[in-house]
């Protein structure tokens, strides 16, 4: 199995990995691993088993060298990783009151997923941030930069390149904020089966509470095996990431085209058979990944539809989708971030086409759009 989150090409052709990692099968699994070694410790703290069990769970914890492919073999019969993962553990620390406690299979997978999702989020946001201060420049510097407007794919009325990149950099940095609070409120999941946590009463809820704490995760919803809005909704503004920048990079191939001219990629990609094309590689690619995000989000909506107290099919269809979404979108944000850098912005042929000298307000909308930029 790949330590990245879907496959070579995918991944590294899109440039820097260390967010796809926290996305890989390798992180997932790991984190597993995580939520039943900080559960042993809450359900220590709370005294509802002792320090000996919850050392004998570290032990067992600690001893595990994970074999990804073994892991998912076993996966088949109970249709999760956990169980089998589980299974192990209580065979590897003799002492399997420390192991699983209190709680289901779901709250393991869940709390995993939103380890992962948090922390690839971080390194999302960090280039996010690199993409609004390319935009910030370009809107600076192009401020007054005349420009014809386009619209209904036909020529319209001047207005400034400055205000375009800054159009660009409103949707990018409300998208990216957006994100950050839904990646903020991600909860823990521990509930046991039924979603009562019967099996530690009367210490669950503190149980509960100690385990959110100690994996610096939202404590509320208290349950949500069926009400899944917290993972759908971080999907959706990951989504909305994904559009933001795909509404650029189709700008950037459009205004590359040969008729048009008007900017071009500082290393665009080439041709295997026509030597005199300059293709806005960076741009194209971008639109590729972030064209798969809708589709994601639709079936991220579907599993909304959950029965009873445990989704039959919709739960297990978020494993995948939800990392899809986000490794989609970091590729998309990585390869706008490739087609901004260095971006050149042919001025003459701009105020070539322009027809008139009258922006209106473009140039104190690109100072308004600019000024709510606090990253």
């Amino acid at each position: 199995m790949s330590d990245l989150s879907r496959n070579t090409y995918s991944d590294v052709a899109s440039g820097d990995t260390s967010f796809h990692e926290h996305l890989s099968d390798r992180a997932f699994i790991t984190a597993i691993l995580e939520f039943e070694a900080a559960l042993a410790d809450a359900a220590a703290d709370a005294g509802h088993i002792t320090l000996e069990s919850a050392r004998a769970a570290h032990d067992a914890i600690n001893a595990t060298e994970l074999d990804l492919d073994a892991v998912a073999a076993a996966s088949a019969a109970g249709g999760n990783p956990t169980i089998p993962l589980v299974a192990d553990l209580k065979k590897r620390a003799g002492d399997a009151n420390g192991i699983h406690v209190g709680a289901t299979s779901q709250d393991a997978i869940d709390t995993a997923l939103v380890l992962c999702l948090r922390r690839a989020g971080r390194v999302l946001d960090t280039r996010l941030g690199d993409v609004v201060k390319l935009l910030s420049d370009l809107a600076t510097t192009h401020r007054d930069t005349p420009v014809m407007g386009r619209t209904l794919g036909q020529q319209a009325l001047p207005t400034t390149f400055g205000v375009i990149a800054a159009g660009w950099l409103e949707a990018v940095r409300e998208s990216a904020r957006q994100l950050g609070l839904a990646l903020e409120a991600l909860p823990v999941q521990y509930a046991g089966a039924t979603g009562n946590l019967v099996d530690t009463h009367p210490r669950g809820i503190d149980v509960h509470d100690r385990l959110a704490a100690s994996l610096g995760l939202a404590s509320r919803p208290l349950v949500w095996h069926t009400n899944r809005l917290p993972l759908v909704s971080v999907g959706l503004a990951a989504a909305q990431v994904a559009g933001a920048v795909r509404k650029i990079a189709g700008d950037v191939i459009a205004s590359s085209a040969t008729e048009i001219a008007e900017v071009a990629e500082a290393t665009p990609g080439g041709s295997s058979s026509m030597p005199h094309k300059a293709n806005p590689a960076a741009a194209v690619a971008c639109d590729g990944y972030a064209r798969r995000t809708p589709g994601l989000a639709a079936t991220l909506l579907d599993t909304l539809d959950c029965r009873w107290q445990r989704g039959t099919g919709s739960w297990h269809a978020e494993w995948q989708t939800i990392r899809e979404i986000f490794a989609a979108t970091a590729s998309a944000v990585n390869r706008i971030h490739a087609s901004l850098d260095g971006l050149r912005v042919h001025t003459e042929t701009m105020a070539q086409r322009t027809t008139g000298d009258h922006t209106g307000h473009a140039a104190e909308i690109t100072d308004l759009i600019l000024e709510g930029d606090h990253r």
